[in-house]
């Protein structure tokens, strides 16, 4: 850890870093505060080279190291400048370690710098308290630090929090403002007293982190390490809702190593007509990924399984042996899709650093298409497999031709990140789901779209084409499956089940079935003729986050959040469910 001190004693113009290990860290206080824009922030290298004086974050080291000075301490530290944000391991254990230095601080001061004290030579302290602290307060509850996602675990982590206003005067401190806190935060009174985060529960912890806001979408899930004492690796550019992803994950295997929770359960098979099947048979286990599996594929042979990461890898599965027969390498970010051309040649994957990459099915060489402005959320081939479409956080889906890695248009309209995009089977449509709640379909050649389908009351998720085209299933964060007539974009039925968001849809290529996979870490079969409901499978004890069919509708892959993918045989015989044989892909 890195301290900041004044070069000499008294003065507060100039400051010198030095490093401390853990077991020898003297007595420092530590600043809480709203960043300005980058530019007017002392950096770590602006303290390195002794420039940056004439930047407005240059007033906050001086009050800090004052205030520390007054307060008999001789070292402080900031966030801005004692960490060399440059290097991505040390930002990555900066902020894994982030609240342990918070509440590892004598003290932390809070500095508003949109908060005025008012009246000139007050002391909210003195006996003008009451007049005083009517001068401040209004701003001081409307105050911007109050919104912040970090701000949570630098209010409850120090047992000494001060608060400051722009003019450097005392307002008050964590224990003299704990209604008012309570009041602005949420903030449960014992949690802000002092008592032990392990007492509150998840939902409570992550309760009080609603409706703060980070400069990057991923900080709202890497600024509550601290809240749930777990550490995970930085992967900016994966997005927020893979971030939490792994934060959950990591909750999750918090909570089983300090509570010996089993974290497997029974398959459970259920067919209309046919006896409830329990069982659970694991035929083959082989090394897996490191981290959650958000796509999966088969190859149009179905001699292998592609599975994508948040470890920023593709696998390829043999599947007769579960054998792992190539690692794919090369993404920066979390490979969120996933997919086969149908001539099999080549694979696609779509990744948080904003990149399609396309891959040698053979050999594994890969060219990337870059464009997009945002994460990619998944990707589809034609079925022709000469262009390949990718769905984006900035808002469209770009089409690229497979052979030159060109880009050849731009689906544009949604208001809202593009989850998931899917072609029709003749090829002339192109489906998208987006955060907007809204199913788009366009003309594959004209790029112009054909119906706006509205119906879905949150984030259209997932989406897919029935195989001979005439319907798309699409799946929301609302709990439920929906079916559309591709030709007219007339909503023909909503399917209810699951209780958690459904994050991908598959119809099974002979068209018989369609699958749903949920958060509620169920994957569950419809009829596509009836909508009746016809199997869940409940194996999984995280997230389960793809599924799809084999090309002979004869088994079902399931991927999840528990870093494992699942293959399932879907046969039946005589007049019970035969039972299902499969493998677990796992880490071994």
């Amino acid at each position: 850890m890195r301290i900041l001190a004044a070069k000499t004693s008294g003065q507060f113009d100039n400051f010198s870093l030095t490093e401390y290990s853990a077991d020898a860290i003297p007595p420092y206080a530590i600043l809480s505060h709203t960043w300005g824009e980058d530019s007017d922030e002392i950096t770590f290298n602006d303290l390195i080279a002794g420039t940056g004086k004439n930047k407005p974050g240059y007033e906050k080291l001086q009050f800090c190291g004052e205030q520390a000075a007054r307060d008999g301490l001789k070292y402080f530290w900031i966030d801005t400048c004692c960490i060399d944000k440059s290097d991505n391991a040390e930002l990555s254990k900066a902020i894994n370690s982030m609240f342990r230095w918070y509440r590892a601080a004598a003290r932390c001061y809070v500095y508003l710098s949109d908060v005025g004290f008012g009246a000139d030579n007050q002391d909210s302290q003195s006996e003008s308290d009451q007049y005083a602290q009517s001068t401040w307060e209004t701003a001081f509850r409307r105050s911007r630090w109050f919104t912040r996602g970090w701000t949570l675990q630098e209010l409850v982590a120090p047992t000494m929090v001060e608060f400051f206003s722009k003019e450097g005067k005392r307002l008050g401190d964590k224990k003299s403002l704990e209604q008012q806190i309570h009041e602005i935060t949420g903030v449960s009174l014992n949690a802000l007293q002092g008592s032990p985060l392990s007492e509150f529960s998840v939902a409570q912890r992550a309760s009080w982190a609603d409706k703060r806001h980070t400069k990057h979408e991923e900080d709202m899930a890497y600024s509550l390490l601290g809240i749930f004492d777990i550490s995970m690796p930085l992967i900016y550019g994966e997005g927020k809702e893979e971030a939490i992803f792994r934060l959950y994950y990591e909750i999750d295997k918090h909570a089983k190593r300090h509570h010996n929770v089993l974290s497997t359960a029974p398959i459970t098979l259920s067919t209309p007509g046919l006896p409830i099947q329990k069982y659970w048979k694991v035929v083959r286990r082989v090394g897996g990924h490191s981290d959650m599996v958000l796509g999966i594929a088969f190859s149009p042979d179905n001699k292998i399984l592609a599975s994508a990461s948040a470890d920023r890898t593709i696998k390829l599965w043999d599947l007769p042996t579960g054998e792992a027969c190539r690692t794919l390498i090369g993404h920066s970010g979390a490979v969120l899709g996933v997919a086969f051309s149908p001539d099999g040649k080549l694979i696609a994957s779509a990744s948080g650093d904003r990149t399609v990459r396309l891959w040698d099915s053979v050999t594994g060489e890969c060219r990337i298409l870059e464009g997009h402005e945002g994460s990619l959320r998944a990707v589809a081939f034609s079925p022709d497999s000469k262009v390949v479409a990718s769905a984006s956080h900035d808002r469209t889906v770009r089409i690229w031709d497979s052979a030159t890695g060109e880009a050849c248009g731009t689906l544009s309209g949604h208001y809202g990140w593009v989850s998931h995009v899917a072609f029709s089977p003749d090829g002339k449509l192109i489906v998208s789901g987006s955060e907007d709640k809204t199913v788009r379909i366009w003309d594959s050649v004209t790029r112009k779209v054909r119906h706006v389908l509205e119906g879905h009351s949150n984030w259209a998720k997932a989406v897919a084409f029935s195989p001979n085209g005439n319907l798309i299933a699409s799946g929301s964060h609302d709990k439920t499956l929906m079916l559309w007539d591709s030709a007219t974009g007339k909503a023909c039925g909503t399917l209810r089940g699951h209780s958690h968001i459904i994050r991908d849809v598959a119809f099974s290529p002979d068209g018989k079935l369609i699958a749903s996979a949920s958060y509620d870490k169920t994957i569950r079969l419809w009829d596509s003729a009836t909508g009746a409901a016809c199997g869940i499978f409940e194996g999984h004890w995280h997230w389960v986050t793809a599924v799809a069919f084999s090309p002979d509708s004869k088994a079902l892959a399931s991927a999840s959040a528990d870093r494992t993918v699942m293959i399932w045989e879907l046969a039946t015989g005589g007049d019970q469910v035969r039972e299902q044989e499969g493998f677990v892909l796992t880490p071994s």
